[in-house]
């Protein structure tokens, strides 16, 4: 009887072990564990729901490899090799137990279960089991019932072709839908949509397009996985893809929608322009284009000028531009227009042909000297148009109170002017075409600046010459003018040196160092002028180094009586020294010699013996009083041979 049992055991094993699942149970579940990947695979109702990573066994053959049942639930299973109780968080088992059929166990051995070390998902690790982090086993505890299939398997297969070779009946899944032409497209445009699966058998396809206010079958279940369409009006579409498995009993297995604009191609309706045609040069022409969707479409606008086309305004929403053409001659004008979801160069266009001609235009307008010049200067006037022989010239002055004509339209394209009275002037031509009925066609005005050279009359001194050095003498000129610049410079007899440059002080402070004839000069220049300076004037200065006497000869103070002694000073300094000679006679001085150039003079010594005084006085030529002295004193007495 027991061998009965054991053999009954050992085919009902086998039959567990080896025959496909039928997924009979009503939520149609099926749980999947390749330990390739060490992942677990959830399928409820054909489909994926969730993915999780796990631990498996430690060795290859640690975890069954096969088709199992879940044929026990438990929370909190006690983990009795180590005593530990059911639900502590040092229990290797977690919480959550699902126990598994394999090997011909009853779900206590092999199961899939919490655990106690979450670094150690992902990895081979277990004893058999297959270990999930706590949260996750607890969400799939509450998914599955008992009786649920597992597949634990190691392969390269997706879970899908694992499922699917098994028997489970794996869902038609959605892999792509692509689009012949990519979205927007214009009305009329054919568009063939594609569908590819990634799971399922026997896949059948529909598809269904919605237009703001209904969804339109435009090809039911079918094993054509393409479609043809062709909107005939503008819009935003939805597009819809359903598949589904030729056994499948659902509506659909899967779906993907997507969005699809379609628009009206832009046409040109109407060009118009601001101004009809012609026109001259430099006018502004705006033209403009009317279209049957203005407020969707781009305008493009483009001038040809005989030559070549050239584009005025890029594709814009803007269905106006000004043109300001700058040439004469005969153009075109083109207008494109296209949907701003257009991909065309241009949806639509129309030409119109427009006339330019030239008016007399002023190109330049200058003189042969630049402003500012000097009031004897004769400034030319010039000018230059577009087309001088056909072209007339006036030419005007504003002297600052009213205009007045100088020379009267003519041919002559120059005029000489000369302005005698200094201020500032508007020099106008005004140019037209002889075929011009207007006042004038164009005009160009320069301002330009007349001034007087600047004068001077004198050169002043605080001091009359001579001077004597480090005396400060204050060089100026009497003609003072806010407009003029001066530059002040001495000659010290050998160079010029400039002590002052242009400035608009007229005095410079001069304080010399060394004695000797200078020159001084001031040069001043209005200040426009160019040139080096307008006028100058110079002045002749004499300084003098102060005068010393050094010395009075003869050495020898004794002398005989009634002898013929030469007195003679030494003396330095001065300008054209003048010497006088006196002796002191008692209280009195007496002359002996008044100021002459020579600085000796012959003295008869007296008879009668004792101490005469000389004095030496010495001054410059032109100098009021004396300068400086020197005194003497000889004693006259009988000297023994």
């Amino acid at each position: 009887m027991k061998k009965l049992t054991v053999l009954l055991i050992l085919v009902f094993s086998t039959f567990f072990l080896f025959s496909q699942p039928t997924f009979a149970n009503s939520s149609n579940q099926l749980i999947i564990i390749n330990k390739a990947s060490n992942q677990l695979a959830y399928y409820n109702n054909g489909k994926i729901v969730k993915t999780f990573k796990v631990a498996t066994g430690r060795q290859s053959g640690y975890t069954p490899e096969g088709t199992f049942k879940i044929v026990n639930k438990i929370k909190n299973r006690p983990y009795y090799k180590a005593n530990i109780a059911g639900g502590a968080t040092n229990n290797p088992l977690g919480d959550r137990w699902l126990g598994l059929n394999a090997r011909g166990t009853n779900g206590t051995t092999y199961a899939i279960h919490g655990n106690n070390n979450a670094n150690s998902i992902g990895t081979y690790a277990s004893a058999g089991c297959v270990r999930m982090h706590n949260d996750e086993i607890r969400w799939l505890f509450d998914q599955v019932p008992v009786n649920t299939t597992v597949i634990i398997t190691n392969t390269s297969k997706t879970f899908d072709s694992i499922a699917a070779s098994h028997g489970y009946n794996v869902g038609s899944k959605l892999n792509n839908v692509t689009t012949s032409v990519k979205s927007p497209q214009p009305t009329n445009t054919s568009v063939k949509f594609t569908a590819t699966t990634s799971a399922g058998k026997d896949p059948l396809f529909k598809y269904s397009v919605y237009d703001g206010k209904k969804w339109t079958t435009i090809q039911n279940y079918s094993t054509s996985k393409s479609v043809n369409w062709k909107p005939t009006k503008a819009g935003s579409y939805k597009i819809k893809a359903q598949v589904k498995s030729r056994n499948s009993k659902k509506a659909f297995d899967d779906e993907k929608v997507f969005n699809y604009t379609v628009f009206s191609p832009a046409s040109v309706k109407n060009v118009a322009t601001s101004v009809s045609s012609p026109q001259p040069t430099n006018k502004n022409i705006s033209i403009s284009a009317t279209s049957n969707s203005s407020q969707n479409n781009e305008y493009k606008f483009s001038i040809y000028d005989g030559e070549k086309w050239k584009t005025i305004q890029g594709y814009s929403s803007n269905a106006k531009v000004n043109w300001k053409p700058t040439k004469e001659g005969s153009y075109k004008i083109k207008v494109q227009a296209r949907h701003k979801l257009s991909k065309k160069k241009f949806d639509s266009e129309k030409t119109m042909k427009y006339t330019v001609y030239a008016p007399a235009k002023v190109t330049s307008f200058k003189t042969n000297l630049a402003s500012p010049s000097p009031s004897d200067a004769t400034v030319q006037l010039t000018a230059q148009s577009n087309n001088n022989k056909n072209n007339l010239f006036k030419f005007l002055v504003h002297d600052g109170s009213k205009w007045k004509t100088v020379q009267d339209f003519s041919s002559n394209s120059t005029f000489n002017w000369k302005q005698m009275n200094e201020g500032s002037y508007k020099l106008k031509v005004q140019v037209k075409h002889k075929s011009s009925t207007k006042s004038f066609d164009h005009e160009k005005e320069l301002n330009y600046v007349i001034f007087k050279k600047a004068t001077i009359d004198s050169i002043q001194t605080n001091k009359v010459s001579p001077q004597f050095t480090k005396t400060n003498i204050v060089i100026s000129t009497p003609s003072n003018n806010k407009d003029h610049l001066y530059r002040f410079r001495i000659h010290n007899g050998t160079e010029w040196k400039t002590v002052q440059d242009f400035s608009n002080k007229s005095t410079y402070d001069w304080k010399p160092e060394y004695g000797g004839q200078y020159i001084l000069k001031i040069e001043v220049k209005h200040k426009f002028s160019k040139e080096k300076f307008d006028a100058s004037q110079e002045l002749k200065y004499i300084i003098n180094s102060p005068v010393t006497l050094t010395d009075i000869a003869p050495a020898n103070l004794v002398h005989q009586p009634g002898m013929m002694l030469t007195v003679s000073a030494t003396a330095t300094g001065g300008s054209e020294l003048m010497y006088k000679f006196e002796i002191l006679d008692g209280s009195t001085w007496r002359t002996l010699q008044d100021y002459s150039s020579s600085n000796s003079v012959v003295w008869e010594t007296p008879k009668e013996e004792g101490d005469y005084t000389i004095r030496v006085l010495v001054k410059s030529k032109n100098s009021p009083d004396f300068e400086a002295t020197l005194e003497q004193t000889y004693t006259i007495k009988e000297i023994d041979e």
